[in-house]
């Protein structure tokens, strides 16, 4: 069932020093691919299957994958960034039903 909010799983992390950025960025991480954070393994998933996740699904996915990130960047505070959106209203992309 569409709800009209459309979901991403997806960081893109650049690295600057005196606004240059560094060698191997920006890198691209992609939540929908499989990751173990703590004692925790999550599969990989599609576009589908994470539309389908209940709330409290997604929401623990993307908790355990914000810290997987922070855990493999140093310095990264993922919910300080005034961009980060998880999600969004989008009914032409996700149609009510």
């Amino acid at each position: 069932m569409n709800t009209g909010i459309q979901r991403s799983l997806t960081i893109s992390v650049t690295k600057k020093i005196s606004d240059i950025v560094q060698p191997g960025y920006p890198i691209i991480y992609q939540g929908r691919n499989a990751f173990n954070y703590l004692e925790s393994s999550y599969p990989t998933i599609t576009y589908d299957q994470m539309a389908d996740l209940t709330n409290e699904e997604y929401n623990t996915r993307l908790t355990a994958f914000k810290l997987y990130v922070q855990n493999l960047e140093a310095g990264l505070n993922i919910d300080v960034i005034q961009s980060n959106v998880p999600f969004l209203e989008n009914t032409t992309s996700c149609p009510i039903s």
